[in-house]
């Protein structure tokens, strides 16, 4: 849990209970920029807020104790700013919340999670669920007749299972 990062995304939330379950388990919630959206719906005081802040709420809570992170790089996306802070805080894992909806939103945020993947675990809560595993030896536990997508974001992969069915 200590080393653990929720991160808060603009787009479709999904699941509030999902998320809700989730910031218990992490150490702090991050939003990148429209995230905070989510928190302040949710009832959610994030650590953090990063981004260039143009897609903040027109009535932002009255966070105390919120840093707020301005970072007006235009060649990275708010999620890609929230995932190099989560790095650099040598955080080991990121559990991510919403990002999905409009296709190019989606396409960037997992081009960004897969660029950082390598050193940083990276969770996509919701249903279903999906994780970016870096390099190394993983094992996944799975409940049965719950559906796996096995997809490789390099060009090598060796991919072991036991007890899937096609």
């Amino acid at each position: 849990m200590k080393n653990r990062v929720l991160i808060l995304l603009n787009g479709e939330l999904g699941n509030p209970r999902l998320v809700r379950q989730a910031a218990r388990e992490c150490a702090v919630v991050l939003c990148a920029d429209g995230g905070s959206r989510h928190a302040a719906k949710l009832g959610h005081k994030p650590g953090i807020v990063i981004g260039d802040m143009d897609s903040l709420p027109r009535k932002l809570p009255r966070w105390r104790d919120t840093v707020f992170l301005c970072d007006f790089d235009p060649d990275r996306s708010d999620f890609e700013k929230a995932l190099l802070f989560a790095r650099e805080r040598g955080f080991a894992e990121a559990w991510v919340a919403a990002g999905v909806g409009e296709l190019d939103y989606t396409l960037v945020n997992f081009a960004s999670a897969e660029r950082h993947g390598a050193k940083l675990a990276i969770r996509f809560i919701g249903e279903p669920q999906a994780r970016l595993l870096g390099p190394g030896a993983h094992r996944l536990a799975c409940r049965p007749g719950r559906r796996v997508t096995l997809l490789s974001a390099g060009d090598r992969a060796r991919v072991t299972t036991r007890g899937l069915e096609y």
